[in-house]
């Protein structure tokens, strides 16, 4: 591939990978402040056990999945110049596009860690309550 066309796969990539992080982003804190808040948006309660299986099955997988889907697109970000036959200047625009990526990996793992425990906590409290 030429760097034209490598070039049009990174911006493509770059566009298609940013829509997903962010709308995982906004499910992943919509379905954290249900838990943390014990409420659907209509208002209506939710059960500790409700909590903790949207906690199992919904923010644990999904906060988990968006941090490896950020680590894996910043991996082919740092592989796609060995795609061309003259990298030239797509080189040094893939490693540094790969910045983003990559720090969304750590935001999305260390700051995940932050509001698990936050979760963790409060679903504790929950449950001391009932």
């Amino acid at each position: 591939m030429n760097a034209l066309q490598l070039s049009l796969v990174l911006v493509a990539s770059i566009w298609a990978a940013m829509n997903t992080l962010i709308a995982g982003y906004n499910a992943v804190n919509t379905t954290r402040d249900r838990i943390l808040t014990g409420c659907t948006d209509e208002g209506i309660k939710l059960t500790y056990e409700h909590r903790h299986i949207m906690y199992q099955n919904d923010w644990l997988p999904l906060k988990a999945g968006l941090a490896f889907v950020s680590l894996a697109f910043g991996v082919f970000l740092l592989f796609l110049p060995e795609l061309a036959t003259d990298s030239g200047l797509l080189r040094p625009f893939c490693y540094a596009a790969s910045l983003l990526p990559f720090g969304s990996f750590v935001g999305f793992f260390v700051l995940g860690l932050r509001d698990r425990q936050l979760i963790i906590d409060v679903l504790d409290a929950a449950k001391r309550q009932e």
